[in-house]
């Protein structure tokens, strides 16, 4: 399948907007998108979500012979998979450019950077060494896959451990995790890729480009950078020039985004050690069943609407305005997916329609997972759920049945006790009059 092509319209709209400093998605220039970090079961395997491009990192090792020029130093191996789960257009079974490019880019930040401690890999010399390989799936493309690449695989090496050994003569024993603690692999560094699009002739630089801002931009940056400040690679690539005067500025912005991500990164691990040392829950199993990894968080959109109700009137008869009132005062605070703390009122959409300048009141319109009700206050009709149409309907039935018992019981009170009052000179007097004397 091929990649969809854009529009004239479609990229002179981003370009513009770029220049009066507007985004499609509604972020500054040198705005980055959420992170969040999730860890599976096993040791080095993590989840990495950049707003919504995913990408899902594991790191294993196996025993091999060392490379005849380096007998003393273990080695690390780099993929990157970007196949149809990450994009259409990607074909499956064989690496596009892209996925050779994210490789290079990967490689040159973690592995000729020497952030790893290989010497520590070896078992024998000149005989036996550990490998270690780290695979990084694509899951969505969403735009600013290497940032996202280069967090999980970064996160991957520094939460993996391998297991322990013991060397017995020219034998290599390997211990299970059972048997024997793991033991962590040595990073001297953490280097990040931090990437910005280029626009305007090379005079604006946007941080962390969704899709539809990679395919626009005319250039792209990515710096491979530590924690330290230190530069471990540079990538520029494109159609453009850029001053030196923006590629130095947005160096110190990726220093201080290279300092936080390590920083978030090694908070994250540290909380997975000690969940694990509780003997709680870990695993992506868990991340499922509290709605964080499948799921886009969202914020609550409300709109106004005037004129429109919640519940109006049917068949002649007015709702309850004093429930409504009472639902609205109570404000029941809930727990959203992501564990934040929402009154009730912040669960409805709140829908005005204009009017001609005149002050009304403000109606409620309730989303919930049987849907919405939209009722004007002018008309009977109203749009309710096969659920809430039943009830008031069988409401109403309650209402307007009577029995022809209750019927004939009224008739006979309302016979047999009728009171008058005769005016007397000094005391009232009372005659009760029944049905047979009238």
């Amino acid at each position: 399948m091929k990649e969809t092509v854009l529009t004239n319209n479609e990229k002179s709209f981003v370009q513009k907007a770029i220049l009066e400093s507007i985004r499609v998605d509604g972020r500054k220039l040198d705005e980055f998108r959420k992170l969040r970090i999730s860890f599976g079961s096993e040791w080095g395997m993590v989840h990495v979500l950049l707003g919504q491009t995913r990408a899902l990192a594991r790191v294993t090792c196996e025993v091999v012979q060392p490379k005849a020029t380096r007998p003393n130093e273990g080695m690390l191996f780099v993929n990157v998979e970007l196949g149809p789960m990450a994009a259409p257009h990607f074909d499956g079974g064989r690496q596009s450019d892209e996925s050779v490019h994210l490789n290079r880019i990967l490689e040159r930040a973690l592995k000729d950077s020497g952030c790893v401690d290989l010497e520590s890999l070896c078992l024998v010399a000149e005989e036996k060494v550990w490998n270690l390989r780290i695979d990084v799936t694509v899951l969505n493309h969403e735009g600013n896959v290497i940032d996202c690449c280069s967090i999980a695989a970064l996160t991957a090496l520094a939460h993996f451990k391998r297991p322990d050994i013991t060397v017995d003569g020219e034998n290599v024993i390997v211990h299970t995790l059972e048997e024997k603690e793991p033991i962590k692999v040595t990073l001297f560094h953490y280097p990040i890729c931090v990437s910005y699009a280029i626009f305007n002739k090379g005079t604006v630089a946007v941080a962390d480009p969704s899709y539809l801002e990679e395919r626009v931009a005319e250039a792209m940056m990515v710096f491979g950078i530590n924690s330290y400040g230190e530069l471990c690679g540079l990538h520029l690539g494109g159609i453009t020039l850029t001053s030196a005067d923006l590629l130095l500025r947005t160096s110190v912005k990726a220093s201080k985004r290279a300092r936080m991500l390590v920083e978030k990164i090694k908070a994250a691990i540290a909380k997975d050690a000690a969940d694990r040392e509780k003997g709680l829950p870990v695993g992506f199993s868990e991340s499922i069943e509290r709605n964080e990894v499948t799921v886009h968080a969202q914020d609550r959109l409300q709109v106004r609407l005037r004129h429109f109700k919640l519940r109006g009137a049917t068949n002649g008869e007015s709702a309850d305005e004093d429930d409504e009132e009472q639902e609205k005062d109570e404000g029941v605070e809930k727990m959203d997916a992501a564990g934040e703390s929402v009154t009730a009122s912040e669960n409805i959409l709140r829908l005005e329609r204009n009017a001609d300048e005149e002050s009304m009141e403000e109606d409620i319109v309730e989303c919930g997972d049987n849907g919405a009700v939209l009722v004007p206050k002018s008309t009977t009709n109203q749009w309710l759920t096969e659920e809430e149409l039943m009830a008031v309907e069988k409401k109403g039935k309650m209402k307007r049945t009577k029995t022809p018992e209750k019927t004939a019981k009224k008739k006979k009170v309302r016979s047999e006790q009728k009171t008058v009052e005769i005016d007397g000179s000094s005391d009232e007097e009372t005659v009760t009059l029944t049905g047979s004397d009238l």
